[in-house]
Formats: structure tokens, sequence, C-alpha cells
């Protein structure tokens, strides 16, 4: 899926907001870093382990009773327990397994347009589109395992941290020309259709992926699928191009996780795996950077170029690029562009993005497509972690007030949730994800939290299809993952169960926030559900 809207239209759109004199701004609440917060500077040696400020904000909402919050700890990690969800995130996602050939690399991703097919004790996982944004999803769950095993070694957490690495330098490997002289491996695919195969996992439950339907030539104006029969790597395997910007703050987000695995991690092999893809991830935001934070992309002869309109050859697509806006909306998406500064050199460079919201922008964005809200939410977040995590101090405090600012105005918007039947569940679990980056949460954020999780975590509980190799189910065609509508509500994204371990794992959740779970069982899988 592609959620942003064409360039062109976008920027009439912004300009005729302004000069309608829309400024989309609110006043500023009393959150913030206090005024000795510095920058702890680039030789500080280990990675920092807590907030470097203290940050509060005045509590709203019915007191949380020790109670709920037992009741709830119980209910979500149970669903946990019961779905076994790492053991299906690792028998659900693939890409090629170490069985095929010991001299091409193994990788896993989470998917998105694929189908389910049992006969028998064999599942084939079938691919028919083009799989745009499965680096959101393989980023979520990503984070979540790595936080999980970083907390408590879980050797399944362990192993998934692993094969989502090496699925993102994948992405990498999968977009390089064998006529490319050298090779240049900064370049992002947003899929790969590398080799069909057949594997069988624990307890002779066997798979094959089948990525043939998808092997078709398409020019989409968002992607292209082409072909790209003579890879350094794995040969003759298809590509899916044009990178776009809609599964970056979900990568960037997930990268403090993997420098923290390539540090803290248990297995050496594991540890490796996350160092390498934050080594490509880096060349990534580079490469970026220095294309003027354009994002480029390779055709069918392997050379890089910048996505442009078909209809206006000199204008860029919006999809790949993160400074088409500023002609009239100066420093419009400002956390794209320092987060990918951040990553790319451990500085902001020349971004100043204050609080971090853009009201002008974000206006015009959001009333576009709903799907840009979860982009600019999550950049800003990706924003704060890295800066947190390059000890760029004074810029996350002034990036934090701002999310409690932004956090605010969500819980406050009727006329959006209204609107928009996913907006309490997508809100509940970017409170979670911003707890975990420095956000202390109010009573009535926790309990939003709780009811939105609490009725998900029964939905997902009642799915009957989490072990497809079981002899109750018969054979035929399923769907990859289960719904988030079970026809009346619609529930947190399964990719986004379980929030609760990065939040739990992370050196950022501020002690002056409301209680919102029992870290202590969360972080041991043999008490979940107690």
């Amino acid at each position: 899926m592609m959620s942003w809207i064409r360039c062109g239209s976008l920027l009439a759109l912004a300009l005729l907001w302004v000069l309608n004199g829309c400024d989309g701004s609110s006043e500023q609440g009393d959150a913030g870093p206090n005024d000795g917060t510095t920058d702890a500077g680039a030789d500080a040696s280990g990675l920092p382990e807590s907030l470097p400020f203290e940050f509060t904000r005045d509590d709203v909402g019915e007191a949380v009773t020790a109670t709920q919050v037992t009741d709830f700890t119980r209910a979500i990690t149970g669903a946990w327990k019961e779905v076994d969800y790492f053991r299906w995130c690792s028998w659900h996602s693939h890409g090629l397994d170490a069985s095929f050939d010991p001299e091409m690399p193994d990788y896993k991703l989470y998917w998105q347009d694929t189908r389910a097919i049992k006969e028998g004790d064999t599942i084939t996982f079938e691919h028919y589109g083009g799989a745009d944004n499965l680096m959101i999803r393989t980023s979520k769950v990503l984070a979540q395992a790595a936080s999980g095993y970083l907390m408590s070694g879980d050797p399944l957490m362990g192993e998934l941290v692993a094969q989502y690495a090496k699925g993102m330098v994948a992405l990498f490997l999968g977009m390089v020309w064998g006529n490319e002289d050298p090779p240049i491996t900064s370049i992002m695919a947003r899929a790969i259709f590398t080799l069909n195969h057949s594997y069988s996992i624990e307890e002779g439950r066997n798979v094959v992926v089948d990525y043939d339907p998808a092997k078709v030539e398409k020019y989409d104006w968002n992607a292209h699928t082409i072909p790209n029969s003579e890879n350094p790597t794995w040969g003759d395997i298809w590509v899916r191009n044009m990178r776009s910007k809609d599964d970056l703050p979900h990568i960037f987000r997930a990268a403090p996780l993997l420098l923290r695995v390539a540090e803290d991690g248990q297995d050496e092999h594991i540890r490796e795996a996350a160092r390498t893809a934050y080594e490509y991830l880096q060349a990534f935001a580079r490469d970026i950077v220095d294309n003027t934070y354009l994002i480029r992309t390779k055709g069918i002869d392997g050379v890089p170029y910048v996505p442009m309109e078909e209809d206006n050859p000199d204008s860029i697509k919006d999809l790949a690029c993160l400074r088409c806006f500023e002609a009239v909306l100066p420093n419009a998406e400002c956390d794209a562009k320092l987060t990918t500064a951040l990553v790319a050199y451990g500085e902001p460079l020349e971004n100043a993005c204050e609080n971090g919201i853009s009201p002008h922008y974000e206006a015009v964005a959001t009333a576009g497509h709903y799907f840009n809200y979860a982009i600019v939410r999550y950049f800003h977040l990706a924003a704060i972690t890295n800066a947190l995590t390059l000890r760029q101090d004074t810029v996350a405090g002034e990036l934090l007030a701002g999310l409690a600012q932004r956090t605010d105005e969500m819980m406050a918007d009727e006329t959006e949730r209204l609107e928009h039947g996913e907006w309490d569940a997508d809100m509940a679990s970017f409170l979670v994800a911003a707890a975990a980056s420095g956000l202390p949460l109010t009573s009535a954020e926790v309990h939003k939290i709780h009811d939105e999780y609490g009725a998900s975590a029964t939905h997902y509980v009642a799915w009957p299809n989490w072990d497809l190799w079981d002899a109750s189910i018969p054979d035929g065609t399923y769907d990859y993952k289960p719904s988030r509508n079970d026809g009346e509500r619609t529930h947190v994204r399964p990719e986004e169960l379980a929030y609760f371990l990065q939040y739990c794992y992370s050196p950022w959740r501020n002690p002056a926030g409301v209680q919102l779970i029992d870290c202590e069982v969360v972080a041991d899988p043999s008490r979940w559900g107690e």
C-alpha cells in the first residue's frame, strides 16, 4: 500500500492551507526537560541506560489500581503464551531457509500479500502481490523480539532477531545487479522475491515458499516489480523497487535496538547479525542524506535514480522525498530528516525540529490519507529514541515536550475518533510506543491502553488458526495472519500485540509515569499469564 498522495496535489493543498491562515498550532503544555539538560557528548562510552533528564506531566483520569495492573498483565501476557506468539511469528515469517544452500545467506521477513495454503502437514506460503510495506510489520516485531531477548535471553526471540536482521540486509543485497562495479549496497528494496524452496520446521511441520505468482513485471505508480536475473547473492530473483518513506520511521525506530543487541546480546551470531543490519541501515541513511534527503532506487538496468512523477518528469515523487514541501512549508518533514541524519551521522546536522510538530504539513498530510498519521507519529518517536541513544539530549528533550502535546491532542480529538473506527486502537499502540520513548503516561492513557489491548487480547486468542499444521484444521486456503477486525471493533494490529516488551525493556521508560503493566512478569516468559 502506498498512502502518500502525489506531491504536486499535496503542495497545492498545502499552499492553499497556509494562505487561508490555518496554523494548526496549539498551546504548549508544561511538560519539558529540566533547564539543565545538556548533551553528554559523542565521546561517552557505551549506550546510555536511562533518561538523561527529568520529564513530568500532570496526571489526569481516574487512578489506576494495582489490581487493574495485575489483571491486565495476566490477560496480555497470557494471550502471548496461549497463542505462542513469537513461535507463530517464527513459523510464518520466511525468506530463504538456511537448509536451501549453505552458500546463500538465509533470512526471514514478516510478509504481507501472502496466503497460506494447507495440504496435510504442509503449508505453502504463496506470494501474490508486491508486499510494499512489509518492513513496517517486520520492524515492529523485530523491536519487540529484540527487547524480549535482551531482557530474558529467550532463544526463540533471539533467533527471530537474527533472522529479521538478516531480512533487513537481504533487502539491500537483493537490490544489487551483477553488472555493478563497484556494487552499490546502500539502496533498499521494498521487497525481494528470491527462490522457491521447501523445508521442515519443528515437530514435522513442512513449509513451501512459492514466490512465482509475485514474479510478474509490473509498473505501478508507487513501485515496480522487476527481474534481477544476475543478482550476485541469490542469482535469478525479482525485486520490488522504490523503497518509500512509509516504512522508514519503523525501520529507524528499530535501529537503536539493533545497536543494543549488537552490544549486549548473549549470543555472538545474534550480535553479529544485529551489528551488520545496523551498518547497512547507516549506509542507507547516509545515501539519503548525501542525496539531499532523497530516497534513491534502481531500475531494471541496475542504475540508481530518484523516482520522478510520470506525468511531470521534473517533479520528485513524494514517496522518495523528505524535503519536497519545504518551498511552501519550511521544515515540513523535519522529524524524518532529523531521524535519518541521526542514523546516518550520529548528529542532527542542519535539522532543528524543536518540538517535532509541523502543524501545517501534518494537517494537510493527514487530511489526505489517514495512514499518514502513523508515519508522522512514528517519525516523531524514531527521532526521540535515536537522539537519546546518540546522547543528543537537548534535541530529545524538546521532541519529548512535543510528544506530550501530540498525545494530549490525540486523546482529545473526538472528530477523528468518530471518523476513523481504528483511531483508539492505533492510539493505544502508539501510546505504548511513546511510553517506551520516555513519555510518562497519565492514568487516562493507561486506562485507554488497558481497554484496547484487553479487547485485542480476547479477539486474537479466539482466532483458530495460530497453528495451521494442527490436524484439526482442514486443508484449504487461509489468511497469512489474523484480521484486526471482528465485525464490531477494530483492534490493535497483530504485529503490535507485544509492544509491552519494548516498553518494559526500554532505558527511556519514565519513572514519573503511571504504572502500565507488571514488567517483572513481562520480562520473564516463564511467568506469562500469571
